[in-house]
């Protein structure tokens, strides 16, 4: 971050910048000692702007402040002279806290210094929320002190005499997105982001001192199994505020750090960052694809996906897989397994839209950034139709459609390739907009079905009964085969026609001992209340998605594509 703010700031021409991304973080300030790790404010001041003449901070709680007790005298000095000549009061009582009446002051002042800097050359302003200033929304439902502030950053942005005059003005924001569209889009105001710290960024942060402080002290050794170039390769995806905080909470209550409690920690807070709004989960060793029942076509190819991450070919990796399939069919259970043989992490992301203004795109800032420091990490999305959205905005003020954009502008950034692969989920692929499923985000689709027959059936009922530790007799085996093998069940039908059948056994004092009559009752008592021509359509909206052979049974591969066509539009239309 800093030296990207540096390099536009030394360009000198631009006068307004945002700042966005992991503003809430912890940042290293050179010290003859080592480094220190302060806030973004006190970086800003002690790093980066240290010869500035002036420098003032400014939010709506505080006002205006300044960088120090010097500052603040030779500014209301200045405002001393300001009184006299405007016939104001300002010298004592203080500048106006409100925005708007602040504004033409500042304006004053920064040409006023530009003009005669002598000792003191140099201004930069610096404003925390500015979200609360000009927050993004439709022109219409601006206040007209809004669209004031936006006109003043707008004008500032662009006057040649401030860029000229060594004047620079910092919006410092959480989420981008969460400021007016008009002011994000005007070529004169440079955006730079804050990314959440990478591995050697962790490793620095450990290597400093600041770690064994929190110990008393002690070197990393005494009280860590990691050592620390391993302990900051497994916090990825943790800023460095909060991997203090893990440190402080685990030293400071007297445990170590251990590979299990760096996995608990790190899926804890990984999850409060984003609010609760994902799952993270460490792959789980020893599960592999092998657990997964039918599927074939899309398990090998998953394997051939798996061996490219394992041996580092992540050029060629497709940047996203949708797999479409009617539900319970086991699209999660497939994704985990895959995902546990890849040896990634898998990131779980769950509908983040809030009716709060400006918090959805804070949220998705949030999530995208912890993925792109996760990586290399799977990311999945189920009910992806619903979680991406469209680019409609749908009466929101544009919400979907810059969620939309962003998450589009993200999955198709192939410089992440290797890094990430995407994942989306969904009984109906049709309902996802057409540009996630173009080549470069989503051109991999790997359809899921229940099973196509005996063969089919007999494999799902053997490996989840192994599952469940459920041994399946010759009579029971034949029953399977002669009464469900023609049915089109998946792995949660079976799963729960074995549930219940062994809770027959139970009940009967047998335990593990599952009959073929328990079975049969099982069986014969269950009424499915899915839908079946709903389950139908799920179905032909996974075919249809589908756009290799390789990946459809056999009855699909040569079926002709306008009759199912035909029959999916019917069905699409039908009253439910």
């Amino acid at each position: 971050m800093g030296l990207e703010l540096a390099r536009r700031w030394n360009a000198g021409t631009y006068s307004l910048f945002v700042l966005h991304g992991n503003i809430f973080d912890l940042f290293p300030v050179q010290e003859p000692a080592g480094p220190t790790y302060v806030p973004l404010k006190t970086f800003l001041a002690r790093r980066l702007f240290a010869e500035r003449g002036f420098l003032l901070f400014y939010d709506i709680a505080d006002g205006l402040t300044f960088g120090s007790p010097e500052m603040q005298r030779r500014f209301f000095e200045w405002l001393e002279v300001f009184d006299q000549v405007e016939h104001t009061n300002y010298r004592q009582t203080g500048p106006p806290r409100e925005f708007i009446r602040l504004t033409p002051l500042l304006r004053r002042f920064f040409l006023k210094i530009a003009d005669d800097p002598g000792p003191w050359k140099g201004v930069t302003l610096i404003l925390d929320f500015p979200e609360k200033l000009v927050p993004a929304q439709e022109e219409a439902g601006s206040s007209n002190e809004e669209r004031v502030n936006l006109v003043t950053f707008l004008k500032w942005a662009a006057a040649p005499e401030l860029a000229h005059l060594d004047v620079g003005i910092l919006l410092v924001t959480e989420s981008a997105s969460a400021l007016h569209a008009s002011l994000l889009q005007n070529p004169h105001v440079a955006q730079v982001r804050i990314e959440l710290p990478d591995t050697d960024e962790r490793l620095s942060f450990l290597e400093s001192g600041g770690p064994e402080h929190l110990a008393g002290g002690r070197p990393l050794r005494e009280w860590s199994d990691l050592a620390a170039p391993d302990l900051a390769a497994r916090t990825a995806g943790l800023n460095l505020l909060r991997l203090q905080h893990f440190l402080a909470e685990t030293v400071r209550n007297g445990a170590r750090v251990t590979l299990e409690n760096v996995a608990a920690s790190k899926k804890r807070l990984i999850e409060e960052y984003c609010q609760g709004l994902v799952r993270f989960k460490d792959p789980r060793p020893g599960v592999t694809l092998d657990r997964v029942a039918t599927h074939t076509a899309a398990k090998q190819k998953l394997r051939e996906l798996a061996w490219l991450i394992r041996n580092h070919k992540g050029d060629v990796l497709e940047r996203g897989i949708l797999v479409p399939g009617r539900v319970g069919v086991g699209k999660s259970f497939l994704i985990d397994c895959f995902a546990s043989e890849c040896g990634l992490p898998v990131l779980e992301m769950g509908d983040f839209r809030s009716k709060w203004v400006g918090d959805t795109e804070r949220q998705q800032s949030r999530i995208l950034m912890t993925v792109r420091a996760l990586g290399p990490v799977i990311v999945v999305v189920d009910e992806a139709d619903a979680v991406f959205g469209t680019r409609e905005a749908d009466g929101d003020s544009g919400v979907s459609g810059r969620v939309f954009a962003a998450f589009a502008a993200h999955i198709g950034d192939s410089t992440l390739r290797g890094r990430e692969v995407w994942v989306a989920m969904t009984s109906r692929p049709d309902l996802l907009a057409i540009d996630m499923k173009r080549q470069g985000r989503f051109g991999l689709c790997l359809p899921l079905f229940p099973a196509q027959g005996p063969e089919d059936v007999a494999e799902l009922f053997t490996v989840v009964a192994r599952v469940k530790g459920i041994t399946l007799t010759d009579p029971v085996q034949a029953f399977i085969r002669e009464h469900l093998g023609n049915q089109p069940l998946t792995g949660s039908d079976v799963e729960a026609i074995l549930t219940r059948a062994k809770e027959r056994a139970v009940l009967a004092r047998r335990d593990q001992d599952v009959q073929k009559t328990d079975l049969e009752e099982a069986v014969h008592s269950f009424i499915d209340p899915l839908d079946p021509q709903l389950l139908a359509l799920q179905e032909l909206a996974a075919v249809l998605a589908c756009s290799d052979r390789r990946y459809l049974p056999g009855r699909y591969r040569e079926a002709d594509r306008a009759q199912l066509l035909e029959e999916f539009t019917r069905l699409k239309h039908r009253r439910w």
